[in-house]
């Protein structure tokens, strides 16, 4: 089920300058020096010149397939939150419940933003952040649009009413969870600890969803 709607139209990205001589080996190679490389030093102490070294293309090389330092760090994030999809997404389609689901995202989602727990989960926080920030509107119609199938399917199992507005529950889950990297203080639950943020979120998401 693991939807594709997320990653998709992120503003940056390859700059394409004449498109036909550009290859991905060589682009993936760049992200993947970036992203070395932001997870060492951060993003606002990574060059273009750190990154074209890291990387072993020349400057040029770098400035054909990202024009500028901010397209290249969008791509970065573009590239984070592509794969964090498909763990989320594989992880959730795992789960034989909505609550269950839901309850994977968020945690996932704070293992993957928040400063005390990002390191061990192999997402780069720093890029996730730049997403968030960056792209509050699209990153919002797009978990929206990556959490419908999830809620639909639900319906059709009977686990929220047989009335619920899809698109409706669907962006208020998105902004609830997406909420939880915004505000990472709270006296319900222990913010560091992505377990207790799931069990807080499973034990209210759903009620409004399945009450009549």
């Amino acid at each position: 089920m693991t939807a594709q709607f997320w990653p998709q139209a992120m503003p940056g990205g390859l700059a394409l300058h004449g498109a036909g001589d550009l290859d991905k080996e060589t682009r993936d190679k760049i992200l993947e020096a970036a992203d070395r490389l932001v997870r060492q030093f951060g993003i606002t102490k990574t060059s273009m010149t750190d990154v074209a070294r890291a990387a072993g293309v020349a400057r040029g090389t770098l400035y054909r397939y990202f024009d500028s330092r901010d397209v290249l760090f969008d791509a970065l994030a573009q590239r984070t939150a592509e794969l964090f999809v498909v763990e989320v997404g594989a992880a959730m389609d795992r789960c034989a419940t909505l609550s269950d689901q839901v309850g994977e995202f968020s945690e996932r989602m704070m293992r993957a933003i928040h400063p005390a727990v990002a390191a061990e989960s192999g997402a780069n926080q720093a890029a996730m952040v730049r997403m968030l920030a960056t792209q509050s509107v699209p990153t919002l119609r797009r978990t929206a649009g990556f959490l419908r199938p999830y809620i639909e399917a639900a319906r059709a199992r009977g686990e929220v009413r047989a009335g619920l507005d899809i698109d409706d529950a669907s962006e208020w889950l998105a902004r609830m969870l997406l909420s939880f990297t915004i505000f990472q203080v709270s006296v319900s639950y222990e913010a560091a600890d992505p377990a207790s943020v799931r069990q807080f979120v499973q034990r209210y998401a759903i009620d409004g969803l399945a009450g009549r």
